[in-house]
């Protein structure tokens, strides 16, 4: 696959059943609500007036947001592409090169204190993305709580298994009987 191949796994939407309710991006922001993480959802419900579906990181194969990231706050760790929160320098190139538009960089505010006393307050840029909720045994949070079950891991060769399988299907379907329900014109 090229650059924008999407990776061995993520989390994938059907847009036919997704109802633009946004219950997964209330359950990645409760998942990363956490002292040490980002309080922000990792995905983005995406509506039209035709059709709503979240948008989250594919971990792409040649992963180009990680490519061009100068620290490395980016990164590829087995089938996904994993975030180093304290590389991160704030430059937007991920931002730019993702071409799915699931990369973000925030300012995080920290407070450095000396006992009760508070030094000052800090603001830093965070790269922020769909972790697949790698720490969480359940899998990704967001999944779990669809309401519509619209969301789900995708295992791209189990994917592509299937995808070959309904070719192979529709293959030998569609030339047997064709001449049956269809008008068959010779040239």
């Amino acid at each position: 696959m090229d650059a924008q191949g999407v990776g061995a796994r993520c989390v994938m939407a059907d847009p036919t059943a997704c109802i633009g309710c946004k219950t997964c991006m209330a359950a990645c922001l409760a998942k990363h609500d956490v002292t040490g993480d980002v309080a922000q959802a990792r995905l983005n419900v995406i509506s039209t007036a035709v059709v709503s579906a979240p948008v989250a990181c594919r971990h792409c194969t040649g992963a180009p947001c990680a490519s061009v990231c100068p620290t490395h706050a980016l990164y590829k760790d087995g089938d996904r592409v994993a975030v180093e929160t304290s590389r991160c320098i704030g430059c937007r190139g991920c931002v730019m090169a993702c071409p799915f538009g699931a990369v973000d960089v925030v300012m995080q505010t920290t407070t450095e204190t000396l006992g009760n006393l508070v030094l000052r307050s800090v603001q830093r840029p965070i790269v922020v993305k769909c972790d697949l909720c790698a720490d969480r045994p359940g899998g990704p949070a967001c999944v779990e709580a669809c309401p519509t079950k619209g969301l789900f891991v995708v295992d791209q060769q189990k994917l592509a298994d299937k995808v070959r399988e309904k070719r192979r299907e529709a293959a030998s379907t569609s030339t047997l009987g064709v001449c049956a329900s269809v008008e068959c014109v010779s040239a």
